[in-house]
């Protein structure tokens, strides 16, 4: 008997996280901004070193209609001053400490880094397709969640 390539695709899906199969549920509109504010801060935490702080650019925040599905950009913050820079074992030092974090929230434990250009970013995604990334310097970014919004607009959020 051959297996057809859905029953493949399928099978792999079962043990692949959730999101590395295109695949996520929405969340919904009314909480998805205490969400990604709350892993936001939850990661603030672990960066600082107590007295750090994060500023969100406001105007990163956005809820877009991407081909009929509603898309919250919870936004980018970018701390007061940078991070030290870290070689690879202060990555992994960072890592250990960010997954119990991530996790909590709805992300996917994070193994390595990844290049993005001349940086080295920390990459990963939660069952609503969102990606949080964190730059070595501590910019941290969410975008693409799949919020559960009609119609797909920024009030539905409780934004402005």
């Amino acid at each position: 008997m051959q297996t057809s390539r859905r029953t493949g695709l399928l099978a792999a899906c079962a043990v692949l996280p959730l999101a590395a199969c295109g695949s996520s549920a929405p969340l919904a509109a009314d909480g998805a901004v205490a969400h990604y504010d709350g892993a936001a801060e939850a990661v603030f935490d672990v960066l600082s070193d107590g007295d750090d702080q994060w500023s969100l650019a406001e105007e990163t925040r956005k809820v877009t209609d991407s081909g009929g599905t509603c898309e919250y950009t919870a936004g980018t913050w970018t701390p007061e001053a940078s991070l030290p820079s870290v070689d690879s074992t202060g990555w992994q030092e960072r890592l250990d400490a960010l997954n119990p974090v991530l996790t909590e929230h709805g992300f996917e434990e994070a193994s390595r880094t990844t290049q993005d250009g001349s940086r080295e970013v920390l990459e990963t995604r939660d069952e609503h397709g969102a990606t949080l990334q964190i730059t070595e310097q501590g910019q941290v970014r969410i975008w693409g969640a799949e919020v559960d919004a009609d119609p797909c607009d920024p009030a539905e959020l409780g934004l402005g």
